[in-house]
């Protein structure tokens, strides 16, 4: 396991050990394998050798499955959805109008997904309209925090 250092100097306390119920330490923070920003903790027992780990997902930030639940898609059309929101935020990011705050840019990437979602969900299943919309829709916001 590679350790990483703390990207915030957020105090938490570090859980019992199940095992023997003495204070373990953390032992190291990475990057969640399959959960998109979040960050997997371990924590070692230095009594019994015991590890525990613990996940550890932003509060503002909801899983893209949410903005899923509940819906279905064909192949088709989960193609060109995940297709369309590539190349949009492509273009968002080359337009250097994001904001620089890693979770102002979670947002907006949230944002334009919510978009084009609603999008195919009308009915539009052309790729380019469905990245203009999308990208007008985001534009609209940018404006309106900026102001």
């Amino acid at each position: 396991m590679t350790q990483l250092a703390p990207i915030r100097a957020e105090r938490r306390s570090c859980p019992k050990c199940r095992d023997c119920g003495a204070t373990m330490r953390l032992f190291g923070i990475e990057p969640h394998p399959t959960i998109d920003r979040a960050e997997l903790l371990t924590y070692v027992c230095s009594h019994c050798d015991g590890a525990q780990t613990e996940i550890v997902v932003p509060a503002k930030l909801k899983p893209m499955d949410s903005l899923l639940a509940n819906k279905a898609f064909d192949a088709e059309t989960t193609r060109v959805l995940g297709s369309a929101f590539d190349a949009a935020w492509e273009r968002a990011e080359a337009s250097n109008i994001l904001p620089t705050e890693k979770g102002q840019v979670a947002s907006m990437r949230e944002s334009l997904a919510k978009f084009i979602i609603a999008a195919i969900e009308q009915g539009e299943r052309e790729p380019n309209r469905l990245i203009e919309k999308a990208l007008l829709r985001l534009g609209i916001i940018l404006r309106r925090e900026s102001e």
